[in-house]
């Protein structure tokens, strides 16, 4: 009989807090972030970045070097499928600094790094993005927009022969800052820095073909595009490239300002050059999100703050390094704003008929070419690998129609009449009551890359 006493493992669903829903005695594992040191002082801390960077002269100096009156310095900021917690607190100390170097405030503009994601329109930019800073910054700001061809620069390619497509305005600026926050990626690795050039302010041909090289037949993604790997990483390393070939062959100036936001903290602020930057983030990272574990669980429990569907995904990549084959994954996402890219729904509708293998297998070889490839598919792929893994045992919590889920998705859905916690403690007591003795694994943050002791780590 399961004993009505519940275990202390918060998580959330958007903003509510969600907590005892596992019961005392269970076989339980509770995942979190560990305890940081956080930044006391952010504006000192990016002026020390600023004047002691990582393998780059100070900004002064590249300032006084590259600047003149009527050049543009562009910061590269994320757009509103981000948190901008980094953006709103350094865009005005940023700003300072530079005219205090001598910049005439009007040269400085913002460029949304949208990538292949729809331009956010005003409203979002205001509302999401740069909140109470819009008024100071928006007769200065700029979106890219991907399929704007006429605004790209067509730079050559990269070794491995993806076309560099780049938004002319970003190219004309004399000095390029990318305004990032490092944070692991579950095909890239890791993302900030070099990713706010591709995708951020690149052509989608670019995307596309960078993208597109991620897949295995077998495996879904191949084994090294995964979350917090950069090594051999095909779509990664091919972005440090195009990157370096920005700056080596075409004289960009690129200075990064990254952070590392833990709870909704600073913990890390540091300036330099994309790639020693774009490691620094990873080193920093896998010491605060990597967290071992003794074995792999039978039920997995995950929380993903998500818009839409899409998004939520992420929350099912981080809780699959933790779920044993054949295990179950319940994922808590709001999803208020429905499915996300029509691509994601149409594929996943057109092969809802087909088993699992043979289902991804044609999502690959129909979806996921130079070009045929659109942001949102490399989603249905994941999902499809997920669902196989757990033998289709996926549960969401969401706003959404559990039909919308089912049909298309293979998704199952939580009682969506019940509050969240009531929702969850319904499903684990009956999970338990069917697997007594099973391993259940709660994270607290998504953003946590579980390890299992027993696999071998690259």
């Amino acid at each position: 009989m399961v004993s009505e006493s519940r275990l202390d493992t918060p998580i959330w669903y958007e903003t509510e807090h969600v907590n005892y829903f596992v019961p005392e005695g269970t076989n339980c594992v509770y995942l979190q972030l560990p305890e940081v040191e956080v930044v006391s002082n952010i504006e000192k801390e990016l002026f020390k970045a600023l004047d002691s960077p990582l393998n780059s002269p100070p900004l002064k100096e590249l300032v006084g070097t590259h600047y003149r009156r009527g050049d543009s310095i562009f910061i590269l900021v994320d757009d509103n499928t981000r948190p901008n917690i980094h953006t709103r607190a350094l865009l005005p100390l940023l700003e300072k600094k530079l005219t205090e170097y001598g910049v005439d405030k009007s040269d400085i503009k913002i460029m949304i790094a949208t990538g292949t994601h729809t331009p956010p329109t005003s409203a979002q930019i205001k509302k999401s993005i740069l909140k109470e800073l819009y008024e100071e910054w928006k007769d200065r700001l700029w979106v890219h927009d991907c399929d704007d061809l006429p605004n790209h620069e067509h730079l050559g390619f990269s070794s491995v022969g993806t076309p560099i497509l780049i938004d002319k305005r970003v190219l004309s600026g004399c000095i390029i800052i990318p305004l990032s926050d490092s944070e692991y990626h579950y095909f890239a690795g890791v993302a900030g820095s070099v990713k706010l050039f591709v995708p951020g302010v690149s052509g989608r041909k670019t995307v596309r073909v960078n993208h597109s090289r991620i897949f295995d037949m077998n495996t879904g993604f191949k084994p090294e595009c995964r979350m917090g790997n950069i090594r051999n990483n095909i779509s990664i390393q091919d972005i440090r490239e195009i990157v370096q070939i920005l700056m080596e062959n075409h004289k960009k100036t690129v200075f990064v300002i990254d952070t590392i936001i833990h709870k909704d903290q600073f913990v890390n602020i540091f300036a330099g050059t994309p790639l020693d930057i774009h490691e620094n983030g990873l080193k920093v990272l896998s010491k605060i999100r990597n967290i071992t574990i003794k074995e792999k669980a039978d039920l997995v429990i995950i929380s993903k703050p998500s818009v839409n569907f899409y998004q939520a995904g992420k929350g099912m990549n981080a809780a699959s390094f933790a779920v044993k084959q054949g295990g179950q994954i319940v994922l808590l996402a709001g999803c208020q704003e429905g499915i996300g890219p029509d691509d994601y729904y149409e594929t996943m509708n057109r092969i809802k008929d087909l088993p699992l293998q043979e289902a991804m297998q044609w999502v690959i070889k129909n979806k996921c070419s130079e070009t045929t490839f659109e942001i949102g598919i490399q989603n249905a792929v994941d999902l499809l690998r997920i669902l196989q893994m757990t033998e289709g045992e996926v549960y969401v919590y969401s706003t959404l129609d559990p039909h919308l889920l089912q049909e298309p998705f293979r998704v199952k859905s939580l009682e969506i009449d019940k509050d969240p916690q009531e929702a969850l403690r319904v499903f684990v007591d009956d999970f338990l009551t069917k697997k007594p003795g099973a391993l259940v694994c709660v994270f607290e943050d998504y953003n946590i890359l579980a390890l299992a002791s027993n696999e071998k780590k690259q």
